[in-house]
């Protein structure tokens, strides 16, 4: 009878073993305790603090951090990004503009002149047609005096509603643009020494045409560094009260090559300009002369076939 009622035990014990075994695998695994919302009774414990993972193991070597070289920049881009520039004109003027180098500091450059109320940034889609088909040109796209970036002379502030018209130079004087053109060239003469230019452009709309002409007039260089061509966008015989026919006659005896471009029926009387114009210049003259367009570079806007003709006179007559 003990030994039957020992086996009867053994039995029993196993039974219950089985039985806690198969819960606990049935059983949905314990909650994660959330913070602050134990029991009253596990409310005095200290909150459990999880262990560090463990530190990678050093190398025996010490570590040698090398610094991450940039990717080479892809060749002639850095052609296609401007360089901010500046220079004073003879009357003070602190005269900002955007120069595109070619790398050659002998290379042919060209200046852009805008025109009144405006700033350098007009040029940009002439500024991309001549990085395209004239990437031995250097470009320099200038702000005049009261316009854009160019607003100081010392202490002075200058704004282009101030300018006054007439044909006498003063530093708020619209007249005063020429000397401003002329600083361009100067610059461009002067900024690496022992080298200029082979040969300069001026491009000018309206305004800027006018300043264009008349510093081509003022301009005695001659040789390397000389003024070989002159694009004029929507001139006028006087715009502000600057005349520029006295200019025109002083380029026809240097026999200088001018390019006009205008409308007709811009309010301006660029027709009658363009018509004085030609009778004075004669063949060295490159006339167009659309029935409509716009003022300025919106002719260019208007009449995208000029662009090349345009880029393609300037490269003949700078020698590229």
């Amino acid at each position: 009878m003990r030994r039957q009622g020992l086996r009867n035990s053994l039995v029993l014990v196993a039974v219950l073993a089985a039985a806690c075994g198969c819960s606990r695998r049935g059983a949905p695994p314990d909650p994660e305790p959330v913070p602050g919302r134990g029991d009253v009774g596990d409310s005095a414990a200290p909150p459990e603090v999880p262990e560090p993972a463990p530190a990678a193991a050093a190398d025996a070597s010490p570590t040698v951090e090398r610094p991450i070289e940039p990717p080479a920049p892809l060749p002639g881009a850095e052609a296609n990004v401007p360089e901010a520039v500046e220079f004073e004109s003879p009357d003070g003027v602190t005269l900002h503009a955007d120069l595109w180098r070619t790398g050659d500091p002998e290379a042919p450059a060209l200046v852009l002149v805008h025109q009144a109320r405006s700033d350098r940034s007009e040029w940009a889609p002439l500024v991309a047609a001549l990085r395209s088909r004239a990437p031995g040109l250097t470009v320099l796209a200038l702000d005049l005096r009261g316009h854009g970036a160019s607003t100081l002379a010392g202490d002075a502030t200058i704004r282009w509603q101030d300018l006054a018209s007439g044909d006498r130079a003063g530093l708020r004087r619209w007249a005063g643009c020429t000397a401003d053109v002329q600083a361009a060239i100067a610059w461009l003469r002067g900024r690496e020494e022992g080298s200029i230019p082979r040969a300069i452009g001026l491009v000018g709309s309206s305004i800027g045409a006018s300043s264009a002409l008349r510093a081509a007039a003022n301009d005695g260089v001659a040789g390397p560094g000389r003024i070989a061509a002159v694009v004029v966008l929507s001139p006028g015989l006087s715009y502000f009260s600057v005349p520029i026919l006295g200019a025109v006659e002083t380029l026809k005896m240097r026999k200088l090559p001018v390019l006009l471009v205008g409308a007709r029926d811009d309010s301006a009387d660029v027709g009658g300009t363009a018509q004085q114009m030609a009778e004075i210049l004669g063949d060295i003259l490159e006339l167009h002369l659309f029935d409509g367009g716009g003022h300025g570079v919106a002719i260019l806007d208007a009449h995208p076939e000029v662009v090349p003709i345009l880029i393609d006179f300037l490269k003949s007559r700078l020698g590229l």
